[in-house]
């Protein structure tokens, strides 16, 4: 099915929801001199004389005062004397923080080093000596100390401890060496007997990805599921690898979704994965799921709330929005907070824009306060001028606002697109589109937006052009793939390659509906009725979109269930009153006096002669 999967705004504010990466609050900040006196004050070493304690807390405010005066090289000094006489581990870490400031590595791990000397026993120190010797590109020093740290771990930190290795060494340019030595330092976590050996061959795969090497991360993927199917960080590297385009990975990475014992955050993850595909309605369940097992946690409400939206549950993205900011409001105040704070009040003026409560819409976004969100804001406020009919007062809302480099110019255009696509100026969309393809001509997602938009002007050679475009070029974009197929099947032409073609779609979205109503489609349009109504059924559980509903309908119709077919297409009215699909099939197979289409208000038993198709 050709779903029109371009964005609306409640997908821009789902989006960024899914960008906040988490709303706790930070410490409040205080000033760096009180900081070193209090803890001076607060942990006395009674080894050390009066007079050694009282020098080494003056070097320290000595070194507070000399950072703020510009002269950090000599308050680095002061301040790693002052740690090294103490043995203080908040003393030593603000040494290190100086000579960040400095920019000066060597004196970083000159600090990092003296620290585990004076507190071996320290696991910070010794995190603080891997994290240098890193930074500074000695990747073969670094082996000890990785090894260390998992040595010493304790189980229940131990999947965390391993997910963060490739994450420590993924500025590294030679993955090569790191490789050899993540290996080497996790010797006692490959071992046949070790239960974290999936866990670590996921590691190494990780580390293939990041190289480029697809092929033997998803060798070490299949080492790893085989070893343990229920392996957190074997699922993550299935998501990441899934998430570049390698189908294979799929029926791994939707095993491990789908069991009762997957990982909260990894649920998070998937559910951004599944809603950055545009399966707004799978991943709605993934974080359904998330808010019934982990009620106490604020991001997955929100994001909750702004799928529902994108799928008009008005009601209940109201009330996942309420669940979310009563837990933010619990948390300390923060930059994060705030923005959370933010992201809700955007997403509540969208319902009340498509509820038509436009001086609630502005009331809502008039609180929104972070500088980051002016852009939406913005045209929010554009939205609600053309819902109003005044078009071109909208987009000179969208035009007005600055573009200080190019991405905020190309992203402007884009609302200004969307809008003129969303309120009936479907020319005027594919004209600036094509300005935005041509400054853009590699941006598969722009391409795949400006083909479906000539196919609403019925430029059907423009469209399979550019859906060629993109298949040559990013052969997982299972978008095109799909549209492409679906397209073909639609018109009743190359069939065997609409098949092809949708299947290798269906090979990266296996339990996507709208790839599943493209292939119901195909076998209706080849006469394979009982195949057809399977995998419509199927599609049509997932999500009971409008369009899907036009298509099992129709295949119930032909086949003789015509009460069942009437059902379905009253539920998929409910969902879309206005899907000309929908409307069409309706009046084609059951006429224009059908009841369905008389029990609509304003409807004048007239479908749009462009969304007419060829009948099988």
């Amino acid at each position: 099915m050709q779903k029109n999967h371009q964005r609306t705004l409640f997908s821009l504010s789902l989006m960024a929801a899914f960008l906040l990466s988490g709303c706790q609050a930070a410490p409040s900040p205080v000033s760096a001199q009180a900081q070193a006196a209090e803890t001076v004050e607060s942990v006395p070493d009674n080894a050390l004389s009066p007079r050694a304690t009282a020098e080494s807390f003056y070097e320290a405010l000595v070194a507070e005062i000399l950072v703020q005066e510009g002269d950090a090289g000599s308050s680095f000094e002061l301040m790693l004397r002052s740690a090294q006489t103490r043995k203080q581990e908040d003393l030593f870490r603000r040494s290190m923080q100086i000579a960040f400031l400095l920019g000066d590595g060597e004196r970083a791990l000159r600090a990092a080093n003296a620290w585990l000397a004076a507190v071996p026993s320290s696991r910070d120190a010794n995190k603080a000596v891997l994290q240098v010797l890193v930074n500074l590109n000695r990747i073969p020093q670094s082996q000890w100390h990785l090894r260390k740290e998992l040595n010493v771990a304790a189980e229940s930190e131990m999947a965390e401890n391993l997910y963060a290795i490739p994450l420590v060494y993924q500025r590294t340019p030679d993955k090569a060496v790191v490789y050899q030595v993540v290996q080497a330092a996790m010797v006692d976590q490959l071992q046949e007997d070790s239960p974290w050996r999936a866990d670590a061959l996921a590691v190494l795969g990780r580390i293939e990805l990041q190289r480029g090497q697809q092929d033997a991360a998803l060798d070490s993927l299949r080492q790893a599921y085989a070893v343990n199917p229920q392996s957190v960080g074997a699922a993550f590297l299935a998501l990441e690898l899934y998430a570049q385009g390698n189908p294979k990975a799929g029926a791994m990475l939707h095993a491990y979704a789908n069991s009762d014992t997957a990982n909260t955050l990894f649920l998070i993850a998937y559910g951004r994965l599944l809603a950055a595909q545009n399966n707004d309605q799978q991943a709605l369940q993934v974080f359904q799921r998330v808010t019934s097992s982990v009620p106490d946690m604020p991001d997955p409400w929100l994001a909750q709330g702004a799928l529902q939206a994108s799928l008009e549950q008005f009601a209940d993205a109201k009330k996942s929005l309420d669940q979310f900011d009563r837990l933010i409001e619990e948390l300390p105040e923060s930059d994060l907070q705030l923005r959370g704070i933010d992201e809700s009040l955007v997403i509540r003026a969208q319902i009340a824009e498509a509820e038509g409560d436009l001086a609630l819409t502005q009331s809502l976004l008039d609180e929104v306060g972070d500088p980051g969100l002016v852009m939406r804001v913005q045209v929010q406020r554009a939205r609600s001028k053309a819902q109003q009919g005044h078009i071109t007062e909208a987009r000179a809302l969208i035009q007005a606002l600055p573009a200080p480099n190019d991405e905020i110019k190309q992203l402007k255009q884009r609302a200004e697109v969307q809008l003129l696509r969303d309120y009936g100026d479907t020319q005027g969309a594919y004209d600036l589109l094509a300005q935005l393809v041509k400054s853009n001509p590699d941006d598969d997602d722009l391409v795949y937006e400006y083909a479906l938009m000539a196919e609403r002007l019925g430029k059907v050679k423009e469209m399979e052009t550019q859906l060629r475009r993109i298949i040559d070029r990013s052969p997982g974009h299972f978008h095109a793939l799909n549209a492409l197929g679906y397209s073909y099947a639609d018109r009743g032409i190359r069939l065997a390659e609409a098949r092809r073609l949708i299947q290798s779609a269906l090979a990266f979205e296996p339990e996507n509906p709208y790839v599943l109503d493209s292939m119901g489609w195909l076998e209706y349009r080849q006469g394979n009725l009982a195949a057809a109504q399977r995998l419509l059924e199927q599609a049509y559980r997932i999500d009971a979109d409008a369009e899907i509903a036009a298509h099992l309908g129709e295949v119930l119709w032909v086949r003789g269930e015509r009460s069942q077919a009437l059902k379905v297409w009253r539920e998929g009215l409910a969902d879309n009153a206005q899907s000309q699909s929908l409307l069409e099939t309706i009046e084609r197979l059951d006429g224009a006096g059908s009841v369905l289409l008389l029990e609509l208000p304003g409807h004048t038993g007239q479908a749009a002669p462009e969304a007419v198709k060829a009948q099988p």
